[in-house]
């Protein structure tokens, strides 16, 4: 594969500066905790890796509900829900201590937040994959909407990032962290007591529910509301301020203003879209579900990792048009079934981990000879 980043970009993002905002009560009421975890690290570990490691643990317990709920539902043993809860919980936390870590031990880079943040683009598909089978969803026009409900919001947030300059980890009263600790809690809910508990009829925990619908779909709705109203907040911040009130500093060769920024909404709504097409097909062969999950996830990290990281380099924002195209085929191909769908999900799949690691590795290889330093150890300073 050919350099991802062009010498200006690596210039920009040499000089990036993260700021982050919006931090919720409940983020500042961890801080002690964090601060006391990362206390507790030793020195010679790098901050990346503490994010990879919460990133591995979330691959195993992701690896383990795909091996007894290949199809998101059915029966199987309640302890791979409470392994899925605590390895929300482990990554959640070790992704906030790293940046911790890497001012502890002076070894701060710009690398570390395109990592980070990379990591947290795969993240959100692992994660949301064990709440559908905690749940026992299965594929569907209703679950996936509600996917793209939760995916949506996070891309747009680092939309916002690209145009303000400020991540936003929540509106003061509910954010990421929040959101996290949610999905693990629906994980343990189901491991106490099975995934049947939430059909149970709402009426039947609520006798005035006005609704005839189950405690899981009145749940899901919940959800929405909640991230829809946070991608309200996103949309407002952004319009409602000039694009000259981004620093000088911030703006570099970046693509800015309303048609900017419409443009850029329109390519994650165009990914946001296929999604919804490709996974809301439920005519399905066995196995083609998770396959299907993965390969959107694929696509959906490639094209978040490359707005953050035009972000950070303050270059114009391009969508990746293989991916794209990827995810144009199979959606196309879900709905005229043209082409065995299984087969095009694993092939296409197959495709995008090959492509997902070529390009993660070549960024991170060009950032790291860029920089002078390595992404999963600490270089020792020069003298």
């Amino acid at each position: 594969m050919v350099k991802v980043l062009s010498p200006r970009a690596l210039e920009g993002l040499k000089n990036y500066v993260y700021k982050p905002g919006g931090y919720t009560w409940l983020d500042h009421a961890h801080t002690p905790f964090w601060n006391w975890l990362t206390a507790q690290l030793p020195l010679w570990l790098a901050p990346n890796l503490i994010t990879l490691v919460g990133l591995i643990v979330t691959f195993i317990a992701y690896g383990t509900m795909w091996y007894y709920y290949p199809e998101y539902t059915g029966e199987g043993p309640r302890w791979p829900y409470f392994f899925a809860g605590v390895s929300i919980l482990i990554y959640t936390n070790l992704d906030c201590i790293d940046g911790k870590q890497a001012r502890r031990t002076g070894s701060s880079s710009p690398l570390g937040q395109l990592f980070d943040h990379g990591c947290d683009a795969v993240a959100l598909h692992v994660m949301l994959s064990l709440v559908q089978a905690s749940l026992a969803e299965p594929p569907s026009v209703f679950a996936s909407v509600a996917a793209m409900s939760v995916y949506l919001p996070w891309w747009v947030s680092h939309w916002e990032e690209y145009h303000t300059g400020v991540l936003m980890y929540g509106d003061g009263n509910f954010g990421i962290l929040e959101a996290n600790y949610v999905l693990a809690l629906v994980t343990f809910i189901t491991g106490a007591f099975g995934p049947a508990m939430w059909d149970t009829p709402m009426k039947a925990v609520v006798p005035v529910f006005p609704w005839d619908t189950s405690v899981k779909h009145a749940f899901i709705v919940f959800a929405m509301c909640i991230a829809l109203i946070q991608n309200y907040g996103q949309l407002y911040r952004v319009f409602s301020r000039h694009w000259t009130m981004l620093p000088e500093a911030e703006r570099g060769h970046k693509e800015l203003g309303n048609a900017a920024r419409l443009t850029h909404l329109a390519s994650g709504a165009a990914l946001i879209f296929l999604g919804a097409v490709y996974l809301a097909d439920n005519k399905l062969q066995p196995g083609q579900a998770r396959l299907a999950g993965l390969l959107y996830g694929l696509v959906y990290a490639i094209v978040a990792t490359q707005l953050i990281m035009d972000h950070m380099c303050k270059e114009p924002f391009r969508s990746p048009l293989l991916p794209l195209a990827v995810l144009t085929l199979a959606a196309a191909n879900s709905v005229l079934q043209l082409v065995d769908t299984r087969a095009t999900a694993a092939t296409l799949t197959g495709a995008m981990v090959v492509y997902y690691l070529m390009y993660v590795t070549t960024i991170v290889n060009q950032v790291c000879a860029y920089l002078g330093i390595k992404c999963l150890t600490i270089t020792p300073k020069r003298a």
